[in-house]
């Protein structure tokens, strides 16, 4: 079973069942195998017993109760196979269940932390449960049983990282695009050659009916 990957998105890690949810099934298994090689071999050949009326042979219901303890074994490993634990660099997506099928699409930018939990049994697995914290205490989500779970978490931690760098660096983006391609000058325009207005200065110097000349310097013939 694949994730349907949105535009630009792209898995960074998947992970799969520990080994511990497969003790009890793989243990059920062992003892369904032996009963039906005890079946088989003749030990209980003519014995027969009476159900509802009718004649069944010992080794038959033998044979029947073995091939039923397969069925956890068989069950947990297509569960595993058609289950989803996916982290991308949008968001954790949940995909569990063969008969009932739960989904779950959890968005980075709404989870707020991720812890893990491990029992002894986990420990010495290498397993543990991922419990994901969305919008606030009370919502939680919690993954059983996964393999490699500090990986898993890592893994969501630097994906809310990374996703906050590119939100932050298309803000930057933004804001400077939204800026003035340069300063402007908010002053009043200059006269002349780059002076002041024609209203008292001239060339440099104060306007002749000031007493100063073009030149800048004083006229005596004005006093």
């Amino acid at each position: 079973m694949s994730l349907e990957l949105r535009p630009n998105e792209y898995v960074k890690i998947e992970v799969h069942f520990s080994y511990k949810v497969f003790v009890f099934p793989m243990l059920l298994f062992c003892i369904g195998f032996l009963m039906m090689l005890f079946a088989m071999s003749g030990a209980v050949r003519g014995i027969n017993i009476s159900w509802m009326h009718m004649i069944i042979s010992l080794s038959s219901v033998i044979v029947f109760a073995g091939i039923c303890l397969f069925i956890p074994y068989f069950y947990k490993s297509l569960d595993n196979r058609l289950k989803i634990y996916a982290v991308t660099n949008q968001r954790v997506y949940i995909r569990r269940g063969i008969i009932n099928i739960h989904e779950k699409d959890i968005p980075l930018a709404k989870i707020n932390d991720v812890q893990i939990t491990q029992n002894l049994a986990q420990r010495f697995f290498g397993a543990g449960d991922v419990v994901i914290q969305v919008g606030n205490d009370e919502s939680r989500i919690c993954i059983e049983d996964v393999n490699y779970p500090r990986q898993f978490r890592d893994t969501i931690i630097s994906s809310i990282y990374d996703l906050q760098q590119e939100e932050a660096e298309r803000q930057r983006e933004y804001m400077q695009q939204q800026q003035p391609n340069g300063p402007q000058n908010n002053y009043p325009p200059y006269g002349g050659q780059g002076g002041y207005p024609q209203n008292g200065y001239n060339q440099g110097g104060y306007n002749n009916p000031d007493g100063y000349n073009n030149n800048g310097g004083f006229n005596p013939n004005n006093f």
